[in-house]
């Protein structure tokens, strides 16, 4: 729809009626186009349609404002509006460049947090969130949602894809909502759409507080969870929860079973998570504005504070970065797996690793179970910590095969985390093997990732004639260059004298085709 469109007045000030219009100025009439909508309105809502943002007075001018003097201050910065037939703001979706950046390194499982609108928080605030090399969440775009449809939902997902060049993640993490199931569908068919576990087991208090035998309910739940290794035994265990504890009729436990393949650790031992599945007991996924915005936060505040939480976090992993490359972690071990490693990950997701490789010492008794030519089932015992400080044992099945370099323990601490188990690195150390396989080594955990890596933006090779995507990728690259920069006062006197010279040389450039 055009600015010439006739439209009905705008129940609003005056002031809002114009910044409604020089909104529609900004993003459609500088050539832009409406993403459409599709899907149909659920049940769930925010306001009372569903179709506007519930603003009060001076929220439209905030928004503008904020959105202004991010697009003057942060280059690449992007911005799409959405506005219903009758000219109302509708929804809103943005993303600082540095996340931009970000999401072409951590963009492979994200967690789309809908906390503060599923919640009724005053701001009905959403986020697309990674991962970085540090274990540290980092923020991959934002929005302001009318409410939990599926229209509103798809436009948000479309308008980050496009954003972000295509990007499809692997994994999606996302609060059990039919409305985010059928737009992860449509919009992302080939990624695995996973319901955050940390937030189900939340709700276990609330679910089944009413119960008779709830403590009982809920410490046979939590076995079943996070306890069982294999289906069968996950399968045994809930059946055993409804059987004794008179819990077979109750509704929330009987949708939750229906969905356990999307949520259930023992189903998804498949899936890649990059420590962000929370399949371990006290394990969360936080809300990325968890210590800015609270249940009655206006607009305006939290526009505020946006660019202080995000300078925040990326200093956090500056210095994560610094600390990393200019330190080497102590050992505790005499182990040449720990040696190996020391080197290459960042001192966060060594630290995770290294405690991997000192409880190596809690397992014993290696013994070959099956073998399948090359393929060999090896079992390995544990000594757990029960209740209290009872010590119980476990066994854990570990497949290896020498010739194709592969070891998956059945407890798929790989596939979660993104590093190998103590039973994992047993088998290898008893086969003998004194280095980990490259392929269990992600890149993505390495203190010189961002060095080594460098994303593919392009979608295809560069257009010839598409300026904007010219800028996109000048920016990634110059963005790349200011991430080394900032680490040392001579990264910084570098990386200004490259910029001062390839500025001369666009210039000379310039010159010569004159």
């Amino acid at each position: 729809m055009g600015t010439g469109t006739k439209r009905k007045s705008l129940p609003c000030s005056d002031a809002e009626v114009k910044t409604i219009k020089l909104y529609r100025a900004l993003v459609i009439d500088a050539g832009g186009n409406r993403i459409s909508n599709s899907g149909v309105r659920e049940n769930r809502t925010f306001s009372e349609s569903s179709n506007k943002l519930n603003l009060k007075k001076g929220d439209t001018l905030a928004i503008y404002n904020f959105l202004c003097r991010m697009q003057l201050t942060n280059p690449n910065f992007f911005y799409l509006i959405d506005f219903n037939e009758e000219g109302h703001l509708r929804n809103a979706f943005w993303v600082d460049s540095m996340s931009r950046v970000a999401c072409g390194y951590f963009g492979d499982v994200i967690f789309f947090d809908n906390t503060f609108l599923s919640n009724k928080y005053e701001i009905p605030l959403v986020a697309f969130v990674g991962i970085n090399h540090h274990g540290q969440s980092v923020l991959l775009g934002c929005g302001l949602l009318a409410g939990e449809t599926t229209e509103s939902y798809i436009w948000l997902f479309r308008t980050w894809a496009t954003c972000m060049s295509g990007c499809s993640p692997r994994t999606i993490i996302t609060d059990r909502c039919k409305a985010l199931q059928s737009t992860i569908t449509e919009v992302f068919p080939r990624s695995q759409h996973c319901f955050a576990l940390s937030l189900i087991m939340k709700k276990v208090p609330e679910k089944l507080g009413g119960l008779r035998n709830y403590d009982a309910t809920r410490k046979t739940l939590s076995k079943a969870v996070y306890e069982t290794l294999k289906v069968i035994e996950f399968e045994a265990a809930w059946g055993f929860m409804l059987l004794h504890f008179g819990a077979s009729d109750h509704e929330w436990l009987r949708s939750l079973y229906e969905d356990r393949l999307r949520w259930a650790p023992v189903y998804l031992k498949d899936t890649f998570f990059a420590g962000m599945s929370a399949a371990c007991p006290g394990e969360n996924l936080r809300p990325f504005f968890d210590r800015y915005v609270h249940k009655q936060t206006p607009l305006k505040e939290f526009l505020d504070k946006y660019e202080l939480a995000l300078h925040k976090k990326h200093n956090e992993e500056s210095v994560a970065d610094i600390g990393s490359r200019s330190s080497s972690p102590s050992l505790k071990t005499r182990c040449s797996f720990e040696l190996q490693l020391s080197s290459m990950y960042t001192r966060e997701i060594f630290v995770k690793f290294q405690h991997e490789v000192e409880e190596m010492y809690s397992c014993f008794g290696i013994t070959q179970l099956h073998a399948d030519g090359p393929v060999i089932i090896f079992l390995v015992k544990e000594r757990i910590l029960g209740e209290g400080t009872r010590r119980e044992i476990k066994d854990f099945e570990v497949l290896y095969s020498r010739t194709a370099g592969e070891v998956r323990c059945i407890c798929s601490c790989f596939n979660f985390y993104g590093y190998l188990c103590r039973h994992a690195l047993c088998v290898l150390n008893f086969n003998g093997v004194e280095e980990i396989p490259p392929n269990y080594i992600l890149s993505r955990w390495k203190k010189d990732y961002k060095r080594l890596y460098v994303p593919d933006h392009s979608r295809g090779g560069a257009d010839d004639t598409d300026r904007i995507q010219w800028c996109n990728q000048l920016s990634r690259s110059a963005l790349q260059v200011v991430e080394e920069g900032i680490i040392s006062l001579d990264h910084y006197n570098v990386a200004l004298q490259a910029f001062q010279e390839s500025l001369s040389k666009v210039h000379d450039a310039e010159l010569r085709q004159k």
